[in-house]
């Protein structure tokens, strides 16, 4: 174990490492596969918009696990750098598309628009 992650003993260090990456490759599995019911992922189903997004959003989760877990296995502080920042960045910006896309709406080119009596509808 080099220097970076010194502190630490490098048996419980590999082994946070080699859990990271475990866990990090079970997240992209199932963000992409969709979970138990398979009604989330981002492999080709007919699926919404939200839900394909939320896919998303596990497998980027996953992808920065094996990003912190391979950089502190091969000292890399440039990766783990990368993982953190690429991650959370991504991480944000599609929970604030799950948070704001209306729930029954399918793609972005159905506009929601009001009718006459204020009920809200799709297209």
């Amino acid at each position: 174990m080099a220097a970076f992650f010194s502190p630490f003993d490098a048996s419980w260090s590999d082994a946070a490492a080699w859990g990271a990456l475990l866990l990090g490759l079970a997240y992209v599995w199932r963000g992409l596969l969709g979970g138990r019911r398979r009604d989330r992922g981002l492999l080709p189903r007919p699926i919404g918009m939200r839900e394909r997004i939320e896919g998303f959003r596990l497998t980027v989760f996953g992808l920065v696990l094996v990003g912190v877990g391979a950089a502190i296995l091969t000292d890399a502080r440039w990766l783990l750098v990368l993982a953190l920042g690429i991650g959370f960045v991504e991480i944000q910006e599609s929970s604030t598309l799950i948070a704001f896309w209306p729930a029954g709406r399918t793609s972005a080119s159905a506009p929601v628009r009001a009718d006459p009596l204020g009920n809200r509808t799709n297209g």
